[in-house]
């Protein structure tokens, strides 16, 4: 059973070290087809025969049969694998420590293989800032209904009543018994919103989210915002057209199409300030060479890089100095290695740095600057500070 990706997971595999013994980790897009199965085993194994140079190039006899062993179980894996309701599968193994993990995602994920001493996990740590923690909340005058929204998933959390009168006109001298009774309904309305406000601050200090969207009554909007607690109400992101009765896949559809939105906005605001400042001369990079520079100098803070961008680099292996061409290592003189993708060599080096990485999924300014930019700590000019 595939797993669930979360920050402690991903901190765990992370943490993960094989030592002597190398640890491969795949990446693969699955489809809902028929011969499901059948089409991601053949992408499997033509992504193996792809890079069966590079994975046992310069390798020890030990150290090929234990990437063997891992293709193996691999294969055997996708094998048997059930019908499942996911996109992106992430497979990690190590067959000397008998280390085997397997993490489901709504989206696919671009095919990679790769082995290093460590799973490599730089896209999960992306993928990590692209799917944000949701909670949906639906509330009326009587009933409340929460949500948990996350990696295209949704989960009902809690659902309850409060005993709240209909609106009703009562005739009575000068219309003070109706509004007597009126104050006293709304009182009760007053005392169900908190009663959900303080459900939405639970779920927020046992489980955390980071966006909260609202499906209420318009009349409701107001009064149910000014009482829930300033940690919820500051991640209150957007509003949904549902009610008590919306089937809870409609609302999981609604839901997927709001934080879509919301974050093509994000990564839209993220690339113009990372080109602006850049521009400008600020503490920004955009384009691969200045990117790696700057990771050079463990100057980024938050890496953005296009889905799927690859470009061919060099590194060193012994100081981890990245660069585009190069014969031999500026800084310690070895000799570099050959990088089929620098990008995913650029991944690896920031989230060590502590780097945030950001996926940007659709076209963007930053396709002019080969996918790839960052944010730094400091401005860098021509690999300097």
């Amino acid at each position: 059973m595939e797993r669930l990706l979360t920050r402690p997971l991903v901190a765990n595999l992370g943490n993960f070290d094989g030592g002597a013994s190398p640890v491969t980790s795949v990446y693969l897009g699955l489809e809902s087809a028929t011969e499901a199965r059948k089409t991601v085993l053949l992408r499997f194994k033509d992504l193996v025969s792809e890079h069966a140079d590079r994975l046992f190039a310069d390798r020890s006899h030990a150290e090929k049969a234990a990437i063997r062993a891992d293709i193996d179980k691999v294969n055997n894996f996708l094998a048997t694998l059930p019908k499942v309701d996911m996109s992106g599968l992430a497979i990690f193994s190590c067959s000397d420590k008998n280390f085997f993990e397997t993490i489901g995602m709504p989206d696919p994920f671009r095919p990679q293989l790769i082995v290093s001493r460590r799973p490599a996990v730089a896209p999960l740590v992306a993928a990590l800032e692209d799917y944000k923690r949701i909670a949906v909340c639906i509330v009326d005058r009587r009933n409340a209904r929460l949500y948990e929204y996350f990696t295209g998933r949704m989960e009902e959390i809690s659902a309850f009543s409060d005993d709240v009168p209909g609106r009703t006109k009562v005739a009575g001298w000068a219309g003070w018994q109706e509004s007597r009774i009126a104050r006293s309904v709304e009182r009760r309305e007053v005392i169900h919103l908190k009663n959900a406000a303080e459900v939405l601050f639970e779920q927020f200090r046992l489980r955390g989210f980071d966006w909260l969207f609202l499906a209420v009554r318009p009349e409701l909007r107001e009064p149910f915002e000014n009482v829930l607690h300033t940690h919820v109400r500051d991640r209150l992101k957007g509003f949904i057209e549902a009610t008590m009765v919306t089937p809870a896949d409609e609302v999981r559809t609604k839901t997927m199409a709001l934080a879509e939105k919301l974050k093509n906005d994000e990564d839209l605001a993220l690339v113009t300030r990372v080109i602006e400042t850049a521009s400008a001369a600020g503490p920004a990079v955009a384009g691969l060479q200045k990117t790696l520079e700057a990771l050079n100098l463990a100057a980024v803070s938050t890496l953005v890089v296009r889905a799927g961008a690859s470009k061919k680099g060099v590194f060193c292996s012994n100081c981890g100095l990245l660069g585009i061409k190069r014969a031999d290592c500026s800084s310690c003189g070895r000799a570099v290695s050959q990088a089929d993708n620098i990008i995913h060599v650029a991944e690896e080096a920031a989230m060590a740095q502590g780097a945030t990485i950001r996926h940007l999924k659709r076209p963007s300014p930053l396709d002019d600057y080969d996918g790839i930019g960052a944010l730094t700590r400091f401005p860098v000019k021509n690999g300097t500070v």
